[in-house]
Protein backbone atom coordinates (compact mmCIF):
# COMPACT_ATOMS: atom_id res chain seq x y z
CA UNK A 1 0.00 0.00 0.00
CA UNK A 2 1.43 3.40 -1.13
CA UNK A 3 1.11 6.68 1.07
CA UNK A 4 1.17 10.08 -0.05
CA UNK A 5 1.84 13.49 1.86
CA UNK A 6 3.95 13.62 5.41
CA UNK A 7 2.86 12.57 8.85
CA UNK A 8 2.42 14.54 11.34
CA UNK A 9 5.71 14.38 13.28
CA UNK A 10 7.53 15.08 9.92
CA UNK A 11 5.39 18.62 9.25
CA UNK A 12 6.04 19.03 13.03
CA UNK A 13 9.79 18.81 12.76
CA UNK A 14 9.64 21.32 10.00
CA UNK A 15 7.75 23.36 11.59
CA UNK A 16 10.49 23.56 14.91
CA UNK A 17 13.17 23.84 12.81
CA UNK A 18 10.81 27.29 10.79
CA UNK A 19 10.85 28.78 14.03
CA UNK A 20 14.18 28.41 15.21
CA UNK A 21 15.52 29.93 12.66
CA UNK A 22 13.26 32.64 12.97
CA UNK A 23 13.79 33.46 16.73
CA UNK A 24 17.45 33.44 15.67
CA UNK A 25 17.03 36.00 12.33
CA UNK A 26 14.63 38.07 12.99
CA UNK A 27 16.47 40.40 15.82
CA UNK A 28 19.08 40.21 13.48
CA UNK A 29 16.96 41.88 10.61
CA UNK A 30 15.27 44.62 13.20
CA UNK A 31 19.06 45.80 14.06
CA UNK A 32 19.95 45.66 10.62
CA UNK A 33 17.13 47.69 9.73
CA UNK A 34 17.62 50.10 12.53
CA UNK A 35 21.38 50.48 12.00
CA UNK A 36 20.00 51.48 8.11
CA UNK A 37 17.62 53.99 9.60
CA UNK A 38 20.18 55.97 11.41
CA UNK A 39 23.02 55.96 8.79
CA UNK A 40 19.90 57.17 6.59
CA UNK A 41 18.98 59.63 8.63
CA UNK A 42 22.60 61.06 8.68
CA UNK A 43 22.79 61.18 4.88
CA UNK A 44 19.96 62.98 4.77
CA UNK A 45 21.10 65.85 7.34
CA UNK A 46 24.11 65.78 5.39
CA UNK A 47 22.63 66.71 2.05
CA UNK A 48 20.40 69.21 3.71
CA UNK A 49 23.58 70.82 5.27
CA UNK A 50 24.67 70.76 1.65
CA UNK A 51 21.98 72.08 0.52
CA UNK A 52 21.74 74.88 2.84
CA UNK A 53 25.61 76.47 1.97
CA UNK A 54 24.69 75.86 -1.78
CA UNK A 55 21.08 77.87 -1.95
CA UNK A 56 23.39 80.96 0.22
CA UNK A 57 25.99 81.23 -2.16
CA UNK A 58 23.85 80.74 -4.82
CA UNK A 59 21.10 83.53 -4.10
CA UNK A 60 23.54 85.60 -2.35
CA UNK A 61 21.74 85.77 1.09
CA UNK A 62 21.78 84.30 4.34
CA UNK A 63 19.80 80.91 4.18
CA UNK A 64 19.14 78.88 7.42
CA UNK A 65 18.76 75.27 8.38
CA UNK A 66 16.05 74.28 10.59
CA UNK A 67 16.00 71.37 12.63
CA UNK A 68 12.67 69.80 15.44
CA UNK A 69 14.24 67.92 17.66
CA UNK A 70 11.98 64.42 19.10
CA UNK A 71 9.87 61.58 17.47
CA UNK A 72 8.27 64.09 15.21
CA UNK A 73 11.60 65.43 13.90
CA UNK A 74 11.98 68.09 10.98
CA UNK A 75 14.60 69.95 9.08
CA UNK A 76 14.04 72.35 6.14
CA UNK A 77 15.98 74.99 4.46
CA UNK A 78 14.79 78.16 4.18
CA UNK A 79 16.11 81.59 2.23
CA UNK A 80 15.62 84.99 0.58
CA UNK A 81 13.26 85.10 -1.87
CA UNK A 82 14.40 85.84 -5.56
CA UNK A 83 12.12 88.17 -6.93
CA UNK A 84 10.82 89.84 -3.70
CA UNK A 85 10.72 90.64 0.11
CA UNK A 86 10.65 87.43 2.23
CA UNK A 87 11.54 84.16 2.56
CA UNK A 88 11.48 80.49 0.27
CA UNK A 89 11.65 76.83 2.16
CA UNK A 90 13.59 75.68 -0.21
CA UNK A 91 12.83 72.12 -1.13
CA UNK A 92 9.82 71.71 1.28
CA UNK A 93 10.13 70.16 4.81
CA UNK A 94 11.28 66.89 5.49
CA UNK A 95 9.67 64.53 8.09
CA UNK A 96 13.27 62.93 9.30
CA UNK A 97 12.04 61.05 12.37
CA UNK A 98 8.53 59.82 11.06
CA UNK A 99 10.34 58.42 7.75
CA UNK A 100 13.17 56.85 9.56
CA UNK A 101 11.61 55.94 12.42
CA UNK A 102 14.51 57.90 14.45
CA UNK A 103 14.32 60.05 17.51
CA UNK A 104 16.10 63.67 16.55
CA UNK A 105 18.23 65.62 19.71
CA UNK A 106 19.73 68.97 17.85
CA UNK A 107 22.03 71.01 19.83
CA UNK A 108 20.44 73.97 17.97
CA UNK A 109 16.93 74.62 15.79
CA UNK A 110 18.81 76.20 13.56
CA UNK A 111 21.93 76.58 11.42
CA UNK A 112 22.19 79.65 9.31
CA UNK A 113 24.51 79.92 6.01
CA UNK A 114 25.88 83.72 4.84
CA UNK A 115 26.13 84.20 1.13
CA UNK A 116 29.99 82.56 1.03
CA UNK A 117 28.71 79.53 2.09
CA UNK A 118 30.14 79.34 5.78
CA UNK A 119 27.96 79.03 9.26
CA UNK A 120 27.05 82.74 10.29
CA UNK A 121 27.09 81.62 14.00
CA UNK A 122 30.78 79.99 13.92
CA UNK A 123 30.09 77.36 16.44
CA UNK A 124 29.99 73.66 16.11
CA UNK A 125 26.75 71.90 15.94
CA UNK A 126 25.82 68.20 16.69
CA UNK A 127 22.51 66.72 15.77
CA UNK A 128 22.25 63.40 17.13
CA UNK A 129 19.69 60.83 16.46
CA UNK A 130 18.51 57.27 17.53
CA UNK A 131 16.55 54.15 17.03
CA UNK A 132 16.54 51.52 19.20
CA UNK A 133 19.99 50.89 20.83
CA UNK A 134 21.58 52.35 17.49
CA UNK A 135 23.17 56.01 17.64
CA UNK A 136 24.69 58.07 15.31
CA UNK A 137 25.48 62.04 14.67
CA UNK A 138 26.09 64.77 12.39
CA UNK A 139 28.62 67.58 13.41
CA UNK A 140 28.69 70.54 11.46
CA UNK A 141 31.96 72.73 11.74
CA UNK A 142 32.32 76.31 12.45
CA UNK A 143 32.65 76.97 9.10
CA UNK A 144 29.63 75.03 8.18
CA UNK A 145 30.67 71.98 6.69
CA UNK A 146 29.34 68.68 7.96
CA UNK A 147 32.65 66.90 9.55
CA UNK A 148 31.36 63.31 10.65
Amino acid sequence: MRRDGFTFVEILIVMIIIGVIAALGIPRIRDAIEKQNVRSTRAALGILVAKARAVAVDRGCRSTLYVTSGTNGRAWVAACRTGGPGRDTIGGVEQLAERFGVTITAGRDSIAFDPRGLAAQFQTTVIHFQSGGIRDSVVINPLGKVVR
